[in-house]
């Protein structure tokens, strides 16, 4: 069978150098995959999600995946480059100096990499946080080495260079504010709103999402048609949303149930 794939003189011909090529392709792209299996099955483990830091740690597995892809396909492609009688130490002496002369071209290249370095070891923000980014609100889909994608909530995706970033607003730190404002009519008794309000959103005080009580000001602003009062609840992020949301229906259903009225415009007619 070796006479299909080598000269007489034992070196591979043409068909030889195009199988093995092939051969070393296939088998990284194998290595390559199992080896990203191996890692997401790990990383997607329960354990591992139930973590509090399951999403920085995310972001640099993917990383490292991205990295550990260009390593084997680099090393497949400088075999099979070998194979076929190519000197690749020459090459890659060539591509270090050529690498050289171009980073003083592409400073912008090297201000992202290193500022995408700094963002992820001091955990800035991490995949599926909601950010602020250059006046980019959205979702982080990607943090790489040189770029970091956003998705907004109308669906647009932005990439972001990471030499570009100089302020991170991170909305999925620490505790956050469900703040809710509404306006009532002048004639309202304020001391009765609060009451039944106290009563409508009672369940809260015992809420698994909440990690303060809700607390309610009071009269935050007076007009001549009004006034307005304001309700605040704390939560860990993503759920100060929903306790939003909620506080809101609840007002409503309070002014259905309760007759409450919501401020009245009065114009005032002079005759001239």
């Amino acid at each position: 069978m070796n006479e299909y794939f080598k000269l007489e003189n034992g070196e591979l011909n043409l068909l030889g150098k195009v199988v093995s090529i092939f051969g070393i392709i296939l088998v990284a792209h194998i290595i390559s995959n199992i080896i990203s299996s191996l890692i997401k099955k790990n990383i997607y483990s329960k354990e591992n999600r139930d973590n509090r830091n399951f999403m920085r740690v995310l972001t640099v597995v993917k990383l490292i995946d991205k990295i550990v892809k260009v390593v084997i396909y680099f090393l497949a492609i400088t075999i099979s480059l070998d194979i076929v009688g190519i000197n690749t130490s020459s090459i890659i002496a060539t591509v270090g100096l050529g690498s050289l002369a171009l980073s003083f071209g592409a400073q912008s290249l090297v201000k992202d990499v290193i500022n995408g370095f700094f963002l992820i070891l001091e955990d800035q923000y991490s995949v599926g946080d909601s950010v602020v980014i250059e006046d980019k609100i959205g979702i982080v889909e990607e943090l790489g080495i040189r770029t970091t994608t956003i998705r907004d909530f109308s669906g647009d995706l932005h990439i972001i260079p990471n030499g570009e970033i100089k302020i991170v607003t991170n909305k999925q730190r620490g505790q956050m504010r469900a703040k809710v404002d509404f306006s009532v009519d002048i004639s309202e008794d304020p001391k009765r709103i609060i009451k039944l309000l106290k009563e409508k959103i009672a369940y809260l005080y015992d809420d698994k999402r909440s990690v303060k009580e809700p607390s309610i000001w009071g009269v935050t602003k007076n007009s001549d048609d009004g006034y307005n009062i304001t309700v605040v609840a704390y939560a860990d992020p993503p759920n100060q949303y929903d306790i939003e949301y909620e506080i809101r229906q609840k007002v409503v259903e309070l002014f259905i149930e309760e007759g409450i009225n919501p401020p009245k415009f009065r114009t005032e007619v002079k005759n001239c």
